[in-house]
């Protein structure tokens, strides 16, 4: 028995550290049960066939290997269970994920980091992390951190290469709610770089730190149609020696459309437009925030060869060329930009003074649901202002909820209230599609102030995946509301 009892012992290690090696051709399922998975060598994903990779799963390469696509990739993690694409040796990094198929992939709740492009010849120069190669993709809730494409002084697309996705009917490639944060590349593109793509989508997406040396510290676009980059944060992004320090179009016939953006703090060091730099390129900017983006001979948005831009409901200085109207230069009143905190304070000149609804001809670039804002219309720039709900109309507030600080967080934020009389007090976070995620506080508390600290993990102990998330605050028959924002 006792041999037995000390059998069991010795396995219970291999149990708890099991591990996986990979390489070659790869389908079926990665479970969690068998991360990490170790990869030793090239690996494949063989056309007409499916990898799917569990929640949770981590993907560690051990040396400078590409993980190419010619089927389909379904990684799909959960909150608190992200799949994590890295490596130990970070100084070499690996070949990132390399898409060239005609199935849709798809990747949720993943961070990819530390995927760098080698010096050698095209694609694999571009997509430090991700590249879609003819191939579309959709990405939710996503972190991008610290990928390069430096690829012998050529690369461009530090996180994301796309080339030739999309079509003309529908989107058909989209990143939600993720974040790029410390990516770089050598040509152009800091995070992302489009090219020849039709309707690609980037929505609900923060963009910090990201940089490249000749255009788009954020995001660079070349011959695309119809992008549409709605609800993103830009701030300190920078292009080293060229134009643009957080968007940039090249090329011919650039169509876009800017959304509800906020986009404050990008440089660009040596050129042009510290913010927006368009050139060839129509572009449409609807409800959005650029200010304070220096660049060496513009700051903010720069317009030049042939291009134009219908700008209106937006805070920003006009410039040169762009034509629209309802638009303001005013300090927006974040309630702490040095923090990242991009969120409007209540007496904020953006707030209300953007537009539900905005066409030109036959194209309709903003058409919100009035569940979509808070007030008579949407606010500018990226986040709502969430005033009190639930009070008859001039009833004077009894419950106040202050912005949360950090806003971005990474790791911890502190929430502050004031109660006008004891009550029962329910503190609670929740996921964009209204999931509960926590539970803060359920108790009955005196009149004054109170706060409360949320450590970003969800009622399992497990950390909650970077993205947006609301905080319902209820004091007796009392509701406030506001959001946050976890960047990591």
């Amino acid at each position: 028995m006792k041999r037995i009892l000390l059998l069991g012992l010795l396995l219970v290690p291999h149990l708890v550290h099991a591990q996986t090696d990979v390489s070659g051709s790869q389908s079926g399922v990665w479970t969690l049960a068998g991360s990490p998975y170790r990869v030793t060598g090239q690996l494949t994903v063989p056309s007409g066939q499916t990898l799917t990779i569990e929640p949770g799963v981590e993907v560690n390469f051990q040396g400078h290997y590409k993980f190419t696509v010619n089927g389909k990739l379904m990684a799909i993690g959960a909150e608190g269970a992200m799949i994590r694409f890295t490596t130990d040796n970070q100084a070499i990094g690996w070949g990132g994920i390399r898409i060239s198929s005609g199935d849709i992939s798809e990747l949720s709740h993943c961070r990819i980091e530390y995927g760098k492009t080698p010096a050698g010849e095209y694609p694999d120069i571009h997509g430090g992390g991700l590249a879609l190669l003819g191939s579309d993709a959709v990405v939710t809730s996503c972190t991008f951190a610290d990928n390069d494409a430096t690829g012998g002084d050529l690369g461009m697309g530090g996180a994301v290469y796309a080339y030739g996705t999309g079509g003309a009917a529908e989107p058909l490639t989209r990143f939600v709610d993720c974040t790029f944060t410390g990516n770089h590349c050598y040509g152009e593109g800091g995070a992302i770089k489009f090219t020849g793509d039709w309707n690609s989508e980037v929505v609900g997406c923060t963009f910090i730190g990201n940089d490249c040396d000749y255009g788009g510290g954020a995001i660079s676009l070349y011959n695309v149609d119809g992008t549409r980059i709605e609800r993103c944060v830009f701030a300190d992004n920078y292009t080293m020696f060229a134009n643009g320090g957080a968007i940039h179009t090249l090329g011919f016939s650039n169509t876009l459309s800017v959304v509800n953006c906020t986009v404050v703090g990008n440089t660009a060091v040596t050129g042009d437009g510290g913010g927006i730099y368009l050139a060839n390129a129509q572009a449409n900017i609807i409800n959005t925030i650029v200010r304070d983006n220096p660049g060496m001979f513009s700051d903010d948005v720069y317009l030049t060869w042939g291009s134009g831009a219908e700008i209106h409901y937006s805070n920003l200085a006009m410039p040169d060329g762009a034509s629209g109207g309802n638009n303001i230069n005013q300090d927006p009143l974040f309630v702490n930009a040095p923090a990242y905190d991009f969120n409007l304070e209540e007496l904020s000149p953006c707030v209300d003074e953007g537009t539900a609804f905005f066409a030109l001809a036959a194209d309709t670039i903003v058409d919100m649901d009035p569940s979509e804002y808070f007030g008579t219309a949407p606010d500018m720039g990226a986040f709502e202002y969430t005033p009190a709900t639930g009070l008859p109309e001039g009833a004077q507030s009894a419950l106040r909820l202050y912005r949360n600080y950090p806003n971005p967080f990474a790791v911890t934020t502190s929430i502050h209230y004031r109660l006008a009389s004891e009550s029962p007090v329910s503190l609670k976070v929740y996921s964009v599609l209204g999931r509960e995620v926590r539970t803060l506080l359920e108790a009955r508390q005196p009149a004054g102030g109170h706060s409360v600290t949320w450590d970003g993990l969800n009622g399992a102990g497990r950390r909650v995946s970077p993205g947006a998330y609301y905080l319902r605050l209820r004091a007796g028959d009392e509701v406030r509301s506001m959001q946050m924002l976890i960047s990591r």
